[in-house]
């Protein structure tokens, strides 16, 4: 056997199970990598699996090749491995590789404090996973300037996807594993396009995965509803914060429910209509949000009424020096260092797995200009979407519908939404409201989370645990889902 084929190295793992029966372990791993795949054999409590990892090449229409996109795949070693769930995921960015899902939440080894260790919370279980580094990050590489520009694009990437997905299908035999798609942050774009992609392709798709992005269905609606809809998440954090007064804090539950039923009584109208009202109307807003959010009066602006996410962000704690986080409003000093795990997943990838090619952009060589290079070509940029995307309110441009359209055209696909409660950019009460204007038909088939984590809910240990099982009861109901 080829020695990069299968490696059993020590020192990432190492365990007790793994050492229990090397031979078939590393049986499971010749079964289910191919060749010429970087692979490991490995145990996950009392489920043996196979990491593989490689580069697929995809080309365009014509036949020019785009781009070698790399990707790290988990296939657990069963009696129906064949027709087991898989689920590809991603991060967003757009520029960000698949660390983060992957290492930090859902793969079969996460990082416990720089270390790689056994994640109890993987989804693996559930289903197998295939975590996909787009064009430009990782050791995804576009293999022409021209094809950079072309795949450093909202349009670009999806259509790339969607083919990585199609090839990557048909090489393993899959096609008809029930199929999901993850994605966080700008990565529901990618989910969302990619399935309505992969549904006009006639590749079923079981169910997609929204995580702290919103569920992309075009331009917002009702703009006003969904933007007072967001007053729960700042109600919440200014609680954290010890920022509202006592007898709001006793019962931070009741707080939060009467924060949301305040917004959409009092701000909502005020935020649809601010002209029509009248002082004393304007009066009652602000004092509203004030009470609920923990702003001096003088902070809000009185003629608009509206206290944007930056606005938020930026002013609730200005008094001592503060700005909230972008990604967890309760965190107000710099994050922790990124970069301290970043050793253990370079180990695991060159020696464990003994990937030798190309290099890992943003650990073994900087970040490459992928999102300052990012085209949004999905919808048009306009002085107003631009204005929202500045003051913290998603993208410069709006979204296609995906989602509906994706919906419409696969009546047995259903949508997971994860929010989490501290995020600036998302809403729990908003994305709540966002599934039930679908019409009835499609609203029923979506499932709404609220955790009590920020953008990336799954770094508090206690939301990560209910994620999983969240995530994982998503992908075993599945309805196409075989024996």
């Amino acid at each position: 056997m080829p020695p990069k084929f299968t490696r059993l190295l020590g020192a990432a793992l190492t365990l007790a199970a793994l050492a229990a029966c090397p031979q078939a372990l590393a049986q499971a791993a010749q079964g289910l990598c191919t060749p010429d795949e970087a692979a490991v054999s490995a145990r996950l409590g009392e489920l043996d699996y196979a990491a593989c990892a490689g580069t697929l090449p995809i080309s365009d229409d014509q036949g020019a090749r785009l781009a070698d996109l790399f990707y790290t795949a988990y296939f657990a070693h069963t009696a129906h491995s064949g027709t087991r769930p898989i689920a590809f995921v991603w991060n967003g960015g757009p520029g960000a590789d698949s660390r983060l899902l992957q290492f930090r939440a859902l793969g079969p080894r996460t990082l416990h404090g720089g270390e790689l260790g056994d994640n109890a919370n993987s989804a693996l279980p559930a289903a197998d996973l295939v975590f996909l580094d787009p064009a430009g990050t990782g050791f995804s590489r576009a293999a022409t300037e021209a094809a950079a520009k072309k795949l450093y694009s909202t349009t670009g990437d999806l259509a790339a996807t969607a083919t990585f997905i199609r090839n990557f299908l048909k090489s393993r035999g899959r096609e008809a594993s029930p199929l999901y798609l993850v994605g966080e942050s700008f990565g529901t774009w990618r989910a969302a396009g990619v399935a309505e992609a992969l549904i006009e392709a006639g590749q079923p798709v079981a169910g997609i995965v929204l995580i702290s992005g919103g569920i992309p269905m075009g331009e917002e609606r009702d703009r006003a509803l969904a933007r007072a809809l967001t007053l729960p998440n700042r109600t919440a954090t200014a609680l954290a914060l010890g920022k509202l007064a006592p007898t709001l804090s006793a019962n931070s539950a009741q707080t939060l429910a009467d924060a949301e039923a305040w917004a959409r009584k009092v701000w909502y109208p005020a935020l649809s209509h601010p002209d029509a009202l009248d002082d004393k109307a304007r009066a009652r807003a602000v004092t509203g949000l004030a009470r609920y959010t923990g702003l001096a009066p003088a902070a809000i602006d009185a003629k608009t009424l509206w206290v944007s996410p930056r606005d938020f962000r930026t002013k609730l704690l200005a008094s001592e020096g503060k700005t909230l986080g972008i990604f967890d409003m309760r965190r107000t000093a710099q994050p922790a260092d990124e970069k301290a795990g970043d050793a253990a997943v370079l180990h695991f990838y060159r020696s464990t797995l003994g990937y030798r090619a190309g290099q890992y952009a943003g650990i073994e060589i900087p970040d490459l200009s992928v999102g300052n290079d990012w085209q949004y070509d999905q919808s048009p940029i306009t002085p107003e979407s631009l204005a929202r995307a500045m003051a913290g309110e998603g993208p410069p441009s709006a979204s296609q519908p995906w989602v509906m359209r994706a919906m419409e055209k696969a009546p047995a696909m259903r949508v997971m939404v994860a929010t989490g409660l501290y995020d600036s950019l998302n809403g729990c009460a908003a994305m709540r409201q966002a599934a039930a204007d679908f019409p009835q038909a499609l609203s029923q088939r979506i499932t709404t989370h609220c955790y009590r984590g920020g953008h990336m809910m799954y770094e508090e240990p206690a939301e990560a645990t209910q994620f999983a099982k969240d995530l994982s009861n998503f992908f075993d109901n599945s309805p196409t889902r075989k024996p």
